[in-house]
């Protein structure tokens, strides 16, 4: 049998997710606040009131600032008050709805990143009147998905190069143990039912630079794109769905495939 084994949002992106016991999920939509905020790069322009999908690189995330790993939160999502810790630390506590605070956090991940203060990033979100579930995720892709990582194949991952493998590297918001490792890639195509809620599965994950920080201590330590390429022949692990009918999703669901 295959069972959900955790959920996870990550309402800012490039930083540590939530772990949740369950979420509403709503056709064509990610998880409500997953990648709701975003913290462009100085050069970056974004219209927030009404976003598009940009690559990831014109954000702070791991794939460039591994230190972001280093970081722990607490965030009220509905009224966006934020703390953020470095080491147990309280480093910044604010609402992410008043300008003035929002200058103090970028001036706060400008010291932490050694960023020039004249190049301050700038947290940015969907500013539009649309409902929550309809606002703009800044996912690492355009389509509104939800990744979905297999245990089983990280463990198979680990056999191969002989090291162990925080599944938090891989940033899934479902992680599951499966009945077989890689079977993931089968379901491409095909739909899935967990709890009430049924998704379309349709893209593997494929991977970057951002894999290879450590969560724990926030250092480059295995090369995962290139691990996964020398002993599978690809840069793949996870792959991507969509809701395709609104539900429920609770831990320890079951993981059904419909053929």
């Amino acid at each position: 049998m295959r069972t959900l084994k955790n959920i996870i949002r990550y309402p800012i992106k490039g930083l540590p997710g939530e772990f949740l016991k369950e979420v509403n999920v709503k056709s064509g939509a990610s998880i409500l606040g997953d990648r709701k905020f975003a913290l462009a790069r100085y050069e970056t322009q974004i219209n927030e009131n009404s976003p598009e999908f940009l690559r990831k690189t014109n954000f702070l995330a791991l794939v460039k600032n591994e230190k972001l790993a280093l970081l722990s939160f607490s965030l009220d999502i509905e009224n966006e008050n934020l703390k953020l810790y470095f080491k147990n630390k309280l480093c910044f506590s604010g609402s992410l709805a008043d300008k003035n605070h929002l200058n103090k956090l970028s001036e706060f991940f400008c010291s932490f990143l050694n960023i020039d203060f004249k190049k301050k990033p700038k947290l940015v979100k969907d500013r539009s009147e649309k409902n929550e579930f309809a606002k703009h995720s800044f996912s690492d892709i355009s389509e509104k998905a939800i990744s979905l990582i297999n245990i089983e194949t990280i463990k198979d991952f680990e056999k191969k190069i002989g090291k162990k493998i925080n599944f938090l590297r891989f940033r899934g918001n479902f992680n599951f143990i499966g009945d077989e490792s890689w079977e993931e890639f089968d379901w491409i195509g095909k739909k899935i039912v967990i709890g009430t809620a049924e998704f379309q599965v349709f893209k593997r994950t494929q991977r970057c630079r951002a894999t290879t920080v450590n969560p724990d201590n926030g250092e480059r330590d295995i090369n995962i794109p290139f691990e996964l390429n020398k002993h599978f022949g690809h840069f793949d692990l996870g792959v991507y769905c969509k809701v395709i009918k609104d539900g429920v999703v609770k831990e320890n669901d079951e993981i059904k495939t419909i053929l």
